[in-house]
């Protein structure tokens, strides 16, 4: 998805910090946004792109 799609879903802009650090998607459960962790999935960024893909785990 680009960023912008994940704005739409979401229903709000995304922080700068999204999109400007690659740890704001990371799996670190303290991130309060990282909710995709709790509905099984890892995101994987790609900063230059704009994009982010969420990859399902096995958690999930």
């Amino acid at each position: 998805m680009t960023f912008s799609e994940v704005s739409v879903v979401i229903g709000a802009a995304l922080p700068r910090s999204a999109r400007n650090h690659l740890a704001w998607w990371g799996t670190d459960p303290k991130h309060t946004q990282a909710v995709w962790l709790g509905a099984g999935y890892q995101a994987r960024a790609n900063l230059t792109a704009q994009r982010v893909t969420f990859i399902r785990t096995a958690r999930g």
